[in-house]
């Protein structure tokens, strides 16, 4: 956090206060750094010192309920009321202009239709060939969300709840679904490109013709956990008074996965719960494998950059085209053909939004 203060030390016509922006999945780890950072505030304000930051909290919510008083996190503003919480629907991602929805072989959206935002992501789900498609799309979609509420707001830093296990797991996860390039652009500190694709619904008396280039914000994001084991955290999440515990729905990884319980069916289990249950057993035993994971892959860099570097429609990371041309020829895809099919993502978005016949 120390390092965080001095790249967003703000001048003197934004005043004194930086502002940052949390995601909280209401699992462990993502919990147990809002408290964390709730306690550097307590500290700072104990010694007459100004608050170090404003925090404002974002939780993705899958399924939001009908019911307006089922609020989510009403048990988070309660217990750390200096911070403001925010509960933003999953389906609003239909509708940002960070995705190029052109370039996915999805069902096409339909803007008059009268199915409500909730039900066309149900389809848009349902339309994915497998769990893994379809775990794979839902934390590309709250990455979008995250990012563009950030840049939006005018915070333009972004704090993730990623313990050293759960970048462990990416990496493994990433690399196996073809994204393995895209690694230093999901997991390191630092700049973030927000590229937000024309026509803009923000910007509606400029004309567009579909060719312009994306528009550029760019936000910080970091991970104060990295260097952290997600058992220990769990194990400060019992120590806290009162514990952390009682605020904690799932475990942080991948959403509702326990990683003791029983596989019913290999079928219905996606890439992302098969690291977590892998990582969950190898933390236990060799907590110094999974440091060594995601340490060794903080060493990658990012080879490309650039005003006219070209990205991914989905995952917004710029594109290997070689790297996925070699991919496709070393496991014998073939190229698809037919209307909707369009050059324009990275391979493993390509592989997550194939809609199998």
């Amino acid at each position: 956090m120390g390092l965080l203060g001095k790249e967003t030390r703000p001048g003197h016509q934004h005043g004194t206060t930086r502002r940052y922006f949390l995601g909280l999945s209401r699992g462990t780890s993502s919990t147990a750094l809002l408290h964390l950072l709730d306690e550097n505030v307590s500290f700072q304000l104990a010694r007459s010192r100004a608050p170090p930051f404003q925090l404002s909290v974002i939780y993705v919510d899958p399924s939001p309920s009908n019911d307006p008083l089922d609020d989510p996190l009403a048990i988070f503003s309660k217990r750390y009321p200096r911070f403001t919480f925010q509960t933003i629907p999953l389906s609003s991602a239909l509708s940002l202009p960070t995705i190029d929805w052109t370039t996915l072989p999805l069902p096409p959206r339909d803007p008059n239709t009268s199915l409500p935002p909730q039900a066309q992501l149900t389809s848009l789900l349902g339309s994915l060939p497998s769990a893994a498609s379809r775990a794979d799309i839902i934390r590309l979609l709250t990455r979008h969300i995250l990012l563009w509420a950030t840049s939006t707001s005018g915070a333009a830093t972004l704090l993730l709840g990623h313990s050293t296990t759960a970048l462990a797991e990416l990496t493994l996860t990433e690399t196996a679904k073809g994204r393995g390039f895209a690694l230093p652009w999901m997991m390191h500190d630092g700049h973030t490109v927000v590229r937000c694709y024309p026509p803009q619904p923000f910007d509606t008396e400029t004309p567009t013709n579909g060719n312009e280039t994306p528009r550029r914000d760019s936000i910080l994001v970091y991970y104060p956990l990295r260097d952290v084991l997600r058992k220990e955290l769990a194990t400060l999440a019992t120590l806290t008074i009162p514990p952390l515990t009682e605020l904690i729905v799932s475990d942080g990884s991948a959403a509702g996965t326990n990683p003791g319980a029983a596989v019913v069916s290999h079928k219905d289990l996606s890439i992302e719960e098969v690291m977590v249950r892998y990582f969950a057993e190898v933390e236990e035993n060799y907590p110094s494998i999974v440091a060594n994971v995601a340490r060794t892959t903080g060493k990658l860099v990012r080879l490309l950059g650039g005003e006219n570097e070209r990205t991914c429609g989905l995952c917004s990371v710029p594109l290997d085209e070689l790297g996925d041309e070699r991919w496709r020829g070393e496991l014998g895809i073939e190229e698809e053909g037919g209307e909707g099919w369009k050059w324009g993502i990275c391979y493993g978005c390509q592989r997550s939004t194939k809609v199998l016949q």
